[in-house]
């Protein structure tokens, strides 16, 4: 009969065996039964691909329904990623199928292979033409690791028109993929890199889809099956109106070019008159109806995959006049004599003038004869709706040193110049306010009362982009109220339901008497309007707005640069008495504010539908012509020519 101490040990001996067979048991059905999926999945990663499906980005559309960025259907060709180079015997038979030189695609699939996952095909070539896929796929036995796939490419279809304000694409950084994937990028995604393209990513971009393909563990494709449907970007759509813009954009390059070819002997000559920017807006919601900055650029040569894009980035970026530069948004300037209105408006609502105020203009102001008028001579008695007309300096002199910079300052903020406007654009700039503390900081100088002077008329260090005086002076056109400007009005699905919409934002409200607004306007008028101002002198705008059969205001704007010719500005709004239409013009060393205000004429032209056989032998008058005037309605702006 066994020992006692001999059954404990055989009990004991049982219960290990028992408690391995357990463990071994349990450990099996974890492994096979319930992470069966997981470990099934790890496995398959061993012979599947997924061949990426790029989701077409959504359309941009512009007020009147034209679309001007869309996606168009194409073909690129994907490397089966192995996780190793492709044999240069295929190398070589894929070049002269494409037509490419081996070494790059040699150094695309390097590159891959460096910064894509081991489970992610990797793009050799978009755009493939008919020739080159009729060659691959009629090869296709002896590149058993490339495959074609259906694409869907981004379409500028009017290139450079409105280009830089739609911005570009560029592939998508490691960083971006991190914070992203899990809302349906993937590495090979393209991402806005600028403009509207990159402010309004999230709603563009869409969700990728993909087909599986299974490969043997040579990498080499058994069968397709399965596919996932790519999810279409949403539909932006915009405030702005696509003639308006077309006539925008052309019309300053035109202005540009007579700047340019004007009679040598005349004022109006400006050889270096080569970039610029226009701001049309709605100054009763800050809708943006036109925006345009040259020179620009054409965001299809642009696109990821393109062979010439690299060298065209390069040839923007070393481009003296800033392509990428987005003059009425990402600029600060001196706004010259455009500032004066603003500055009546303080003046009058501090009380330091009233409408029937009368100064007299020797040609220069009597407490600092330094500071002159610019007509020497001077305009003798003027009030101040003469002065806004005649843009007279000594009068806003004489203003600027009765209010002092404070209180100049408190108007600015009144009208948020010292705020950027949040307009749904990358990379708007601050204005710079001319404070004594900034003065000091900048130049290293105390603040005297010959800076008052020159910041009454939109000189000195006081630097504001176009878009903040765009949103100050609709205040004054609608008679007190800043609305953020902006460029999208509403977003939809593919489908077309509305997933967000853009109703006015009112950013700042200043209360005056009807009177002040009033005043204003009637010297604006006046510059556009008044033939006779005083004896033997017009307005300022008039020289431009002469014979515009709809009521309009201006102010035009002649900004000194020290070393170059003046910078030339124009501001102006209408129909009077509301203005439903705000226009700023900017070029840069355009010489003499209203000689941009051409580009203002052409705008109206365009928006009040006028015929306007006046505008030719102005224009001819101003710069020496003959120039011709195509932007009388109804030309279309799709087939004016610039020279």
């Amino acid at each position: 009969m066994p020992s006692k101490l001999v059954v404990r040990r055989a009990i004991w001996f049982s219960l290990m065996v028992t408690a391995s067979f357990a463990a071994v048991g349990t450990r099996y059905w974890y492994l096979q039964v319930t992470q069966a999926s997981h470990y099934q999945s790890l496995a398959r990663q061993d012979y599947l691909r997924k061949l990426p499906v790029p989701a077409p980005r959504g359309n941009i559309v512009t007020s009147d329904g034209v679309t001007v960025a869309g996606s168009t259907p194409s073909w690129s060709l994907y490397y089966l990623n192995r996780g190793t180079p492709l044999p240069q015997a295929e190398v070589a038979r894929l070049a002269r199928y494409l037509g490419q030189p081996a070494k790059t695609i040699t150094a695309t699939i390097a590159s891959g292979l460096k910064n894509l996952p081991s489970y992610q095909p990797i793009p050799v070539a978009d755009g493939l033409t008919a020739q080159q896929m009729t060659a691959i796929e009629e090869n296709i036995g002896s590149l058993p690791a490339m495959r074609i796939q259906p694409v869907a490419i981004r379409n500028y279809p009017f290139n450079s028109m409105m280009g830089n304000i739609i911005g570009y694409l560029s592939d998508i950084t490691g960083q971006q993929y991190a914070a992203w994937h899990n809302l349906g990028y993937t590495m090979t995604s393209l991402v806005g890199a600028a403009g509207l393209e990159q402010q309004y990513q999230q709603y563009l971009h869409g969700r990728a889809g993909g087909q599986y393909a299974e490969v043997n563990r040579q990498g080499q494709l058994v069968r397709l099956f399965g596919q996932s449907v790519p999810t279409p970007g949403d539909t932006l759509h915009l405030t702005i109106n696509w003639r308006l813009q077309q006539t925008a954009q052309k019309a300053l390059a035109y202005d540009m070019y007579v700047m340019q070819h004007a009679n040598h002997a005349l004022q109006a000559y400006s050889p270096n008159a080569t970039s610029g920017g226009v701001i049309a807006i709605d100054p009763q919601n800050g809708d943006v109806l036109a925006l345009a900055s040259l020179p620009s650029y054409n965001p299809n040569k642009l696109l990821p995959g393109t062979a010439t894009r690299l060298s065209y980035y390069q040839s923007l970026n070393q481009n003296p006049l800033k392509p990428f530069f987005l003059r009425p948004i990402m600029g600060r300037y001196s706004p010259g004599s455009i500032f004066k209105p603003i500055m009546a408006v303080a003046a009058l609502a501090s009380g330091v003038v009233t409408p029937t105020t009368q100064v007299f203009d020797p040609g220069y102001f009597p407490k600092i004869p330094s500071f002159h008028n610019w007509y020497p001579p001077g305009f003798g008695w003027v009030n101040i709706e003469k002065a806004i007309a005649l843009s007279d300096d000594t009068f806003f002199y004489t203003m600027g040193y009765d209010m002092g910079i404070q209180v100049m300052d408190k108007w600015m903020s009144n009208f948020l110049l010292n705020r950027p406007t949040g307009i749904d654009l990358p990379g708007e700039v601050t204005s710079i306010m001319p404070t004594p503390q900034y003065l000091q900081q900048a130049i290293g100088v105390p603040w005297t009362a010959g800076w008052n002077l020159n910041t009454a008329i939109g000189q000195g260090v006081d630097q504001f982009s176009l878009i903040a005086l765009a949103r100050a002076d609709s205040a004054i056109a609608n008679g007190g109220t800043l609305y953020q400007p902006h460029l999208v009005s509403s977003i939809t699905s593919p489908t077309g339901k509305l997933i967000k919409s853009f109703p006015p934002v009112v950013q700042g409200k200043i209360n005056l008497p009807y009177s002040v607004w009033h005043t204003v306007h009637v010297g604006m008028e006046m510059s556009a309007q008044d033939a006779n101002v005083v004896p033997g002198f017009s307005g300022t705008g008039y020289g431009a707005l002469a014979g515009l059969p709809v009521p309009v205001a201006s102010k035009t704007g002649t900004a000194q640069v020290i070393g170059r010719a003046n910078n030339s500005l124009f501001l102006t709004y209408g129909p009077m008495p509301h203005p439903t239409l705000l226009i700023i013009v900017y070029v840069h060393s355009g010489n003499w504010g209203a000689d941009s205000g051409f580009v203002a004429r052409a705008i109206y032209d365009q928006y009040f539908k006028v015929k306007d056989p006046t505008a030719q032998p102005l224009l001819d008058r101003t710069f020496g012509g003959p120039f011709a005037w195509p932007f009388g309605y109804p030309a279309n702006p799709a087939q004016i020519q610039v020279p």
